[in-house]
C-alpha cells in the first residue's frame, strides 16, 4: 500500500534521508524507530505529502504522491488519518464538535447527521459521556482519545500516529494502545507509528523499520531487535536490550497464563 523507494532528503544542506527504501505492509502496524534527529517524522510528512524529497517516490495506493499537484494531494489525504503528538485540538471547540469539525466544516455535512455519527465513535472509545466538554477538561488520555476519534471520523485507510503515548502516564499509555489496536482491527486501517515507547512497539507493531544516520534498515517484527544481526539495529538496540528482554519475558508470561508466575 505505502512504498518508499530511494528517498533523498536534504534540509540546509545537510542530508536527513539517504536512499531511503522500504514497504509497509497493508492493514498492519508498521513501526518507526531510529534516534532523535533521525527523520522519523519526516517519514510521516512525506507520506502525506506536506514536503517533497530531493528524488525518489513514496507510493500511495499504486500512486506516488511525490508527483501531485496540491489539489490531487488534497484527494489522496482523504484516505489518510492523522493523530499528532499534542493532539492539535480546537480549545474553543466542544468533544463533539472537534470530532465532527471535517465532516461539518470541510465535506459541508448538516450537523444532525455528523453528530449521529461523531456520538457512534465517541461511545466506540468510552467518551459519549465527554462530548460536550472541552479539551482543556479532559485528561491527557482522553485528549489523545478524541485525536484518535477525529482521524477516525471520516474512514481512513491510513493512520499515522507521531509519537501516539508520549507524555501519558502508564495506566492511560496502556488504555491508548489498547484503543489503537482495536481500532486498526475494527476499521482494517494500514498504520505507521513513530515512536521512542518500547512496549508500544511491542503491544501494537506488526512490522519495524529502523531510520538511523540517514538510511533505513528494515527489522521486521519487534522480536527481531534483539535477533537482527544488522550493525544498525544492534548499536541502536543495544541500551534497550536488558529492558527488551525483560519485557519480552513477560509477555511470555502472561501469553503462559497464572501458572507461569
Amino acid at each position: 500500500m505505502i512504498n518508499f523507494e530511494n528517498i533523498n532528503l536534504s534540509f540546509d544542506g545537510v542530508q536527513v534521508l539517504r536512499n531511503v527504501s522500504f514497504n509497509v505492509p497493508p492493514q498492519q502496524m508498521t513501526a518507526v524507530l531510529g534516534p532523535s534527529g533521525s527523520g522519523k517524522s519526516t517519514i510521516l510528512r512525506l507520506i502525506m505529502g506536506l514536503i517533497k524529497p530531493d528524488s525518489g517516490r513514496v507510493i500511495v495506493d499504486g500512486e506516488d504522491v511525490t508527483q501531485m499537484s496540491e489539489r490531487r494531494l488534497q484527494r489522496a489525504r482523504r484516505k489518510m488519518g492523522m493523530v499528532f503528538q499534542h493532539n492539535a485540538l480546537f480549545d474553543g471547540l466542544s468533544v463533539a464538535e472537534n470530532v465532527g469539525f471535517y465532516p461539518t466544516y470541510v465535506e459541508k455535512k448538516p450537523w444532525k447527521q455528523v453528530l449521529a455519527e461523531v456520538m457512534e465513535l465517541l461511545a466506540d472509545l468510552g467518551l459519549a459521556d465527554s462530548a460536550d466538554k472541552l479539551p482543556s477538561e479532559l485528561s491527557g488520555g482522553m485528549r489523545r482519545r478524541v485525536a484518535l476519534a477525529r482521524s477516525l471520523i471520516y474512514h481512513p485507510t491510513i493512520l499515522l500516529y507521531d509519537e501516539p503515548t508520549t507524555g501519558l502516564d502508564p495506566y492511560m499509555t496502556e488504555v491508548v494502545v489498547e484503543l489503537i489496536a482495536e481500532m486498526n482491527e475494527k476499521y482494517s486501517v494500514t498504520g505507521i507509528m513513530v515512536s521512542h515507547d518500547l512496549p508500544t512497539v511491542y503491544d501494537i507493531a506488526d512490522h519495524v523499520v529502523l531510520i538511523a544516520d540517514g538510511s533505513a534498515t528494515v527489522v521486521g517484527h519487534p522480536s527481531e531487535l534483539l535477533r537482527s544481526q544488522s550493525s544498525e539495529v544492534i548499536g541502536f538496540a543495544s541500551s534497550w536490550r536488558r529492558h527488551i528482554i525483560e519485557y519480552s519475558a513477560e509477555i511470555e508470561r502472561k501469553d503462559e497464563g497464572p501458572e507461569a508466575r
